[in-house]
């Protein structure tokens, strides 16, 4: 019974996995209702989702508060840059697609411009809020981080963006499914989107993973660890990990 309910049991750890995904979903939607503080909300919910990720077994409760109270600031003028914007190129392609009592035709390679800085608002949308919950940094160059990492990492950008189009492109395909759909929206899936995205993005910031061995020991674990320990099948030495950790701290403060 005891290894049944211990917390290091892999049974045990995705149940409360699951428990954690639906409490801090309800904490997200419960925050998000004043539209203007969906920024601080969404820092609050990818540092859950990447605590999770690392291995750990977050306080939900405590940590969703925290990062949301210290990110409020940053997260808000950043969520009110990515609305702004994203709504008046929004605009702007609507005008130019639907409009052509407003637009003329003739000058439709206008679009392209338009084109790429939705493209550079969706990669602050996709990477600024996670960065504002991993690193603390100034508001310029999370913004300007989030760039370079999403041109660094593009296909993970493209999966991300995946991710988040993946209800309204499903509803569009099975109609259907809206009422089951919105039932999964409402009790897991900004949770589970922002989890499956932090799994991307923990690998993407170069960030460290806890591994919870049979005796209870703890191990941190870096991407180049696991490569290493595959392509080999041994274990890394004190030597090459200790390399290798310097060479995640200058990673970070360089994304830092």
């Amino acid at each position: 019974m005891n290894g049944t309910f211990n917390s290091n049991n892999p049974a045990m750890r995705v149940l409360s996995n699951i428990f954690n995904i639906f409490w801090v979903n309800i904490l997200f939607l419960f925050t998000c209702l004043p539209i203007i503080t969906i920024g601080p909300s969404l820092c609050a919910l990818y540092k859950v989702c990447i605590k999770i990720v690392s291995g750990e077994d977050p306080e939900v409760y405590t940590t969703y508060f925290r990062e949301f109270k210290d990110s409020f600031k940053k997260g808000t003028l950043l969520w009110l840059i990515v609305l702004v914007l994203g709504t008046l190129f929004g605009v702007e392609l609507y005008i130019i697609y639907f409009r052509e009592d407003l637009f003329n035709p003739d000058y439709s390679f206008l679009q392209y411009p338009v084109w790429i800085m939705v493209f550079l608002v969706v990669q602050v949308f996709l990477y600024g809020f996670a960065l504002l919950a991993t690193f603390e940094n100034t508001l310029k160059k999370t913004i300007i981080n989030s760039i370079l990492l999403s041109i660094k990492n593009f296909s993970i950008t493209l999966f991300l963006i995946a991710v988040w189009l993946f209800t309204p492109l499903f509803y569009n395909t099975v109609p259907d499914f809206l009422y089951g759909l919105l039932g999964f929206e409402l009790f897991f899936n900004a949770a589970l989107r922002v989890l499956i995205c932090s799994f991307f993005l923990h690998k993407a910031f170069g960030l460290k993973k806890i591994k919870v061995l049979k005796d209870g020991s703890v191990l941190e674990e870096t991407y180049d660890d696991e490569d290493e320990t595959d392509s080999d099948g041994s274990e890394a030495t004190d030597d090459d990990k200790s390399e290798e950790v310097s060479e995640e701290v200058s990673e970070d403060d360089e994304i830092g």
